[in-house]
């Protein structure tokens, strides 16, 4: 054995440097290994972070090295997933160990384990003899496996009565330790593969029999089936011993796909973060030991650290949910073809309306295309009615919120035994609530943002930091009572069209009715259960779902993100409206889609409704390009923010000074302050460098490092936004 001793370098969850050295013990000497979750001492602090190279060698200099204090050898990453990891750190300019821990949830990194649940479960085939309470007791059981606290307050009973039948053999009680999941089901599928998914299935299968790594889009309108060709490859990946990493953009979507998911495979995981922390480990450590073959998850998903995986499906590829606000600021789906490139595997990019980026990497010949343009069986997408608002007001001699057509089809959706879905991308009853007397608006303390009226709650709440307080009776500005609320929110729409509609529930889809643990699940399942005959709700209920009994799509203020500061807003209009459009006439009986908007004439409207959507794209191409953005630019952002307006203000013009020194070519917009310069208690100022390219926007952060970097000032934090969704 050598001399020297085994020294690691260890990335820990802090900005700045990518690792730190550490001695290890020779009690850990044969089973550490790169890739390993340890423990590390820093500073009087023990901290978490992940073994990047091990090797005997001279110790550094200069300064006492101190030793490995424990080891998690459940957590280890496999090195295709580091190598992955180091890429995004590099690319997203974090430093390793904040990239590692955003990889990683914090629960797998503390080794937390799923909470043992007392299961109730009723034996239905017990023929022996019970007293009368007993029997009371038994017959108001669930028959269905019941949490002990739930089939108590059921039964109106108590523990030792449970007890007492399961020592009767009336029921079982069992500890769990399963994930608690609820699960939908899903219909069979209902017919052989179309000749185009054939034809997507068979390219794609080439690719995976060769082992050669190609990114391809699968553009398929709007219920033509795409997941049944992402269910056909995942089998042959799987049958193959590999394993299928399958990301959507959201939570909202998993409950339906995972269901059709599991119809086809046993070893599934779903990976968001709606579980618990014991879940989300448990789940994690089952890759990991290669328990699971398909995972179907978030975008955190994709650093599932499957030991050999063999395709990455990315489904509704288009969504900006893919990309994440917070250290790590990594794009999935962009990271995504990176992964496959790395590991020389198929990456399939799904949507019926794919984002610009992708459909120009196309017509470059990056991608390859699979077109879908049909819905099997010859089903036709919906006809679409679009309403022009203005008219409708004068029409209803009132400002009117719901269109007259809205309404006659949601009657005839009710008398037929259908369903509807209506859209509102904005929770809340309304989103302004101010005063007649002096013209006062409500407003957070804490964010330049006005606050939304919840009528529910009878509360007022800011949607971005979360501050809340109760409905005041008087203006606080002049104590009048004068305050009136302004728009419409879901929970006003909700409550107007059952009011409107004789007879039609509804039910509510937002950030407000899903907040309990698995609330999407919940809903989805009641309302494909027939529990309700309409569902409005945000942004939710805009793609992914597929619910066969919803003939009626209804979009209210279709045109109201067109008015966003965003060179996106157009494309996000576009595949709104186009997607949510989707979700009528999946079943057997044709769709109708109702359009509510005050510029008709928007050309994002106009392609959407008339299902154009090569003209909207050209047209929006040629925009971009005009005007050097992407895919004909690449894209930084630098925010500065903290408690002190001026002190932010100083250091972004300080920094700013350096941005344009080492601009060579870039176009330098700001500093200036933030769209939303106050936000959370910070005071935000930003600028918005573009580049001819993503790497030359690359070379230009090299120039910033080489300059010396953006000095960190006391009070002022400094985030660097690569390929940023956010711009305003």
């Amino acid at each position: 054995m050598s001399d020297l001793p085994l020294i690691a370098d260890v990335a820990i969850d802090l900005p700045g440097r990518d690792s730190y050295t550490y001695r290890v013990p020779e009690t850990l000497a044969g089973t550490l290994k790169p890739g390993d979750c340890v423990g590390v001492p820093f500073g009087p602090r023990r901290l978490r972070g992940f073994v990047i190279t091990i090797e005997r060698r001279e110790p550094p200099t200069g300064f006492t090295i101190r030793d490995i204090v424990s080891h998690q050898p459940e957590v280890r990453l496999p090195p295709h997933l580091l190598r992955l990891i180091a890429w995004g750190a590099r690319y997203y300019r974090c430093s390793l160990g904040e990239f590692l821990a955003g990889a990683v949830p914090a629960p797998v990194r503390e080794g937390a384990a799923p909470e043992r649940l007392v299961l109730v479960a009723k034996v239905t085939s017990f023929s022996g003899t019970l007293s009368k309470r007993q029997q009371a007791v038994w017959n108001a059981l669930p028959d269905a496996p019941t949490l002990l606290s739930e089939a108590c307050r059921v039964a109106a009973t108590t523990r030792a009565t449970l007890d007492k039948l399961a020592e009767a053999g009336a029921v079982t009680i069992t500890d769990d330790q399963q994930v608690r999941e609820i699960r939908l089901e899903a219909r069979q599928e209902r017919h052989a593969h179309t000749d185009e998914q054939q034809v997507a299935i068979d390219t794609v299968a080439q690719a995976l029999d060769a082992g050669r790594s190609q990114p391809f889009l699968l553009h398929g309108v709007t219920g033509s089936g795409k997941t049944l060709v992402y269910l056909d490859l995942a089998a042959r990946v799987i049958a193959a011993g590999k394993q299928v990493l399958l990301l959507l953009p959201e939570i909202a979507l998993t409950p339906q796909l995972a269901a059709r998911v599991r119809n086809r495979f046993e070893r599934v995981a779903v990976l968001h973060s709606g579980f618990t922390d014991g879940e989300r480990a448990d789940q994690w450590r089952k890759v990991a030991a290669g328990q699971i073959d398909l995972v179907v998850g978030t975008r955190s998903a994709l650093f599932a650290p499957f030991p050999r995986p063999g395709l990455i499906i990315v489904d509704e590829e288009h969504e900006q949910s893919y990309k994440q606000e917070s250290v790590p600021r990594y794009h999935a789906r962009d990271l995504a073809i990176v992964y496959a490139g790395q590991l020389g595997i198929p990456v399939l990019l799904g949507s019926a309306t794919p984002s610009l980026e992708s459909v120009h990497n196309a017509r470059q010949g990056r991608y390859r295309v699979l077109s879908l343009k049909n819905r099997p069986l010859g089903g036709k997408l919906p006809a679409p009615i679009l309403i022009d608002m203005r008219e409708e007001c004068h029409a209803q001699k009132r400002t009117a919120t719901i269109c007259r057509e809205l309404l006659t089809r949601l009657k005839q959706v009710k008398e037929n035994g259908e369903q509807a879905i209506v859209l509102l991308n904005r929770r809340g009853w309304s989103p302004v609530v101010s005063c007649q007397s002096c013209g006062h608006t409500l407003s957070c303390t804490s964010c330049d943002i006005s606050l939304t009226y919840h009528r529910g709650a009878e509360k007022v709440k800011c949607h971005y930091c979360g501050t809340e307080g109760p409905m005041p009776r008087k203006c606080p500005a002049c104590s009048q009572p004068t305050l009136s609320t302004f728009g419409l929110g879901t929970e006003q729409l909700a409550t107007q069209l059952a009011a409107e509609v004789p007879g039609l529930s509804v039910l509510r889809v937002d950030a407000d009715t899903v907040a309990e643990r698995q609330g999407h699940a919940k809903l989805f399942q009641a309302f494909s259960s027939g529990a309700a005959d309409c569902l409005v709700g945000t942004q939710m209920v805009a793609k992914g779902l597929d619910f066969p009994r919803v003939t009626l799509v209804g979009i209210v203020a279709a045109d109201r993100g067109l008015s966003l500061p965003d060179f996106r807003a157009a494309e996000r209009t576009f595949q709104l409206v186009a997607q949510v459009a989707g979700r009528a006439g999946r079943g057997e009986r044709p769709g109708t889609v109702v359009v509510q908007a005050f510029d008709t004439e928007a050309p994002a409207l106009r392609c959407a409704v008339d299902h154009m959507p090569k003209t909207f794209v050209d047209a929006e191409l040629k925009l971009r390009e005009q005007y050097g953005y992407p895919p004909y630019a690449g894209l930084i952002r630098f925010l500065w923010s903290g408690e002190s307006a001026a002190n932010v203000q100083l250091v972004a013009l300080k920094h700013g000074e350096l941005l344009t020194r080492v601009a060579d070519g870039c176009v330098i917009l700001g500093p200036n302050p933030a769209a939303v310069a106050f936000l959370k208690d910070q005071h935000r100022w930003h600028a918005l460098i573009k580049a001819g390219s993503r790497g030359t926007a690359q070379a230009f952060l090299d120039r910033v490092d080489a300059a010396g970097g953006l000095k960190k000032e006391k009070g002022v934090h400094v985030a660097i936004d690569v390929d940023p969704y956010q711009t305003s």
